[in-house]
């Protein structure tokens, strides 16, 4: 049975080959997947973040780019893990963007 994360051999027209460069955010959502899943650390292995990835359901992986889709996939297993707590990361999220609209606003 096909997963709808599974688009291998599905009609999709010509891929396009462009080479974009990485977004700031998507280098760090790397680095951070590349330390959670190192040989010290080993708080997710890739094998976790691929089953993040295919549990997500069709409307969440749809609507999310690549790198997003991995950044969910760490946020969700670490919390499954105890680790942290989405309302951990929402509320960090949102002291960070405090601080920065207040150095926008001062700077």
């Amino acid at each position: 049975m096909r997963g709808y994360h599974d688009i291998g051999g599905n009609a999709a027209g010509p891929v396009p080959k462009l080479e974009l460069p990485w977004l700031f955010w998507e280098k760090k959502v790397e680095a951070i997947r590349n330390l959670l899943g190192d040989g010290t650390r080993r708080l997710i292995s890739l094998d976790e973040l691929r089953h993040g990835f295919e549990s997500f359901g069709v409307e969440k992986y749809k609507r999310y780019s690549f790198y997003r889709r991995r950044l969910e996939a760490v946020i969700d297993t670490l919390e499954v893990k105890g680790v942290l707590t989405r309302g951990e990361v929402d509320a960090e999220l949102a002291r960070i963007r405090r601080e920065w609209e207040d150095g926008e606003s001062h700077g």
